[in-house]
């Protein structure tokens, strides 16, 4: 029956607002140089982004102070929170903090967006940032927020779509929506056509490669939404490949590694698998010690399996 799928749907869409998030920063910043701002926020980006959060929290406390109206800052500050509950024990203060941080981070990005509508980093932020509380909500048993949060995201991404198709956050941005639109399932695709949407997977694959190459900090997101997808499309050596890259940008994620190791492991490569789960349980990342767990977990398993 075609309503016993909708929820999945919602889910569905909900995801993929949610991974869409991972905007960051336009390629203005990474002229760090140029402005003492742009340095310290590439500094907490990179911090954050090696899974040093203690670091990028000191970070984005200084620069919520020096950079109060940046959309970017208040981002990552809820963006803390949010990587914690999804990939640290799914705390329900963690989900609470997200909440609370993430209401301020869109407040800051809709006044900025008021006086530059065409700033697509902004407009991804805010897909992304409704799409993550729609994600937390879901988690949480709050379904109202949830879909409500959605469907705001929904309107972001369609504006998203009508602008330069050539820059980085605006690819990553229509390579996500592709996919999503292009994986739904056919029984239920009327809801979307009824709506306006279409999309085809190969394509959003094309577009986030292409998003990947970019030479932002989009190109670790749109990484990281590849690593994901090819993942949960058992494409285990397009993940590998993509996490590999996600290794050589931030060589301290423990996330990154833990993908690796998931892509070696559905490989058959168990030599290898064991090498990178024992990577993520010795770097012990006092932030993430749940996926630690989990590495010595699968560890333990396969060196039983000899």
């Amino acid at each position: 029956m075609i309503l016993s799928r909708l929820p999945a749907l919602i889910l569905l869409i909900i995801l993929s607002l949610s991974m869409m998030a991972f905007s960051s920063t336009d390629s203005s910043h990474s002229e760090a140089e140029s402005d003492p701002v742009d340095a310290l926020l590439t500094e907490a980006i990179q911090a954050f982004y090696d899974s040093d959060w203690r670091t990028a929290r000191q970070l984005i406390e200084q620069l919520k102070s020096d950079s109060p109206n940046n959309p970017t800052v208040y981002f990552y500050d809820s963006m803390l929170p949010f990587w914690a509950y999804f990939f640290a024990g799914s705390q329900n203060s963690d989900a609470k903090e997200f909440l609370d941080r993430s209401e301020r981070a869109i407040d800051v990005s809709e006044r900025h967006l008021r006086t530059a509508r065409n700033d697509t980093s902004t407009v991804l932020l805010l897909s992304g940032l409704h799409g993550y509380r729609g994600l937390v909500a879901a988690s949480e048993r709050e379904y109202r927020t949830a879909v409500r949060s959605a469907m705001t995201g929904f309107t972001y991404t369609r504006q998203l779509l009508s602008m330069d198709s050539d820059d980085p956050n605006a690819m990553m941005g229509r390579g996500v929506f592709n996919y999503m639109m292009g994986t739904i399932p056919s029984e239920v695709r009327w809801v979307t056509s009824f709506a306006g949407f279409s999309g085809d997977r190969e394509t959003g694959f094309e577009q986030l490669e292409t998003a990947a190459r970019a030479g932002t900090h989009v190109s670790v997101d749109a990484l990281m939404i590849l690593t994901y997808l090819y993942l949960r499309d058992e494409e285990f050596e397009n993940a590998l490949r993509t996490s590999e890259k996600l290794i050589e940008k931030h060589p301290e994620n423990v996330i990154f590694h833990f993908y690796k190791a998931q892509s070696l492991e559905k490989l058959g490569r168990t030599a290898e698998a064991r090498s990178s789960y024992r990577t993520v349980v010795d770097l012990n990342n006092s932030n993430l010690l749940y996926l630690r767990d989990q590495a010595g977990e699968r560890l333990e398993i396969l060196t039983a399996e000899g």
